[in-house]
């Protein structure tokens, strides 16, 4: 997948170094995410092999500079055991190439190829109340602010005020 911004280029065995490096650098992780009680090898597997969600590196699309780590995972929220809401869930690495559109062209990107999918109920991400540049992101990528979390729609174990829910149902 790729727009003018930015390639998302598959997890594979020549770039999950970069997803495992970065998911252990509390720089990398920013202020919003925290390093994983994981070791690099216990990371290694779940970037290369896991079922439920699909992992790409971020590139910048002129020079391929790697520049981050994407994901989107699949939940079952919807009584139709056939339907899928997709968990968008990113990371810039480096703090200098935050704020420069790649989070919005990751998220757009990836919003528009999971509801072109057969399967898709929504697409929806979450993020923390303060981090006003991912909510000015999955805004302008084409996701609509619904409210606090938790939520009946996606359970997680933070203070109710800590994070807002964005959502994008297929229409």
């Amino acid at each position: 997948m790729q727009n003018d911004l930015v390639i998302l280029e598959p997890a594979d065995e020549k770039n999950v170094a970069f997803l495992v490096q970065w998911t252990l650098d509390p720089i990398a992780q920013g202020p919003y995410k925290r390093v994983p009680p994981m070791t690099a090898e216990e990371l290694r597997d779940p970037f290369l092999y896991a079922t439920d969600r699909w992992y790409f590196l971020i590139r910048e699309a002129t020079e391929q500079k790697p520049l981050g780590r994407f994901y989107y995972r699949a939940w079952g929220f919807h009584p139709d055991p056939e339907k899928v809401d997709w968990e968008l869930n990113i990371l810039v690495a480096d703090p200098a190439e935050r704020g420069k559109g790649y989070g919005t062209a990751v998220q757009a990107l990836a919003l528009e190829f999971l509801l072109q999918r057969r399967e898709t109920h929504s697409v929806f991400a979450c993020t923390f109340v303060e981090n006003k540049a991912e909510r000015r992101a999955l805004q302008k990528a084409g996701l609509e602010e619904v409210g606090r979390m938790p939520s009946l729609y996606y359970q997680v174990k933070l203070p109710p005020e800590a994070c807002v829910l964005y959502v994008r149902r297929k229409e």
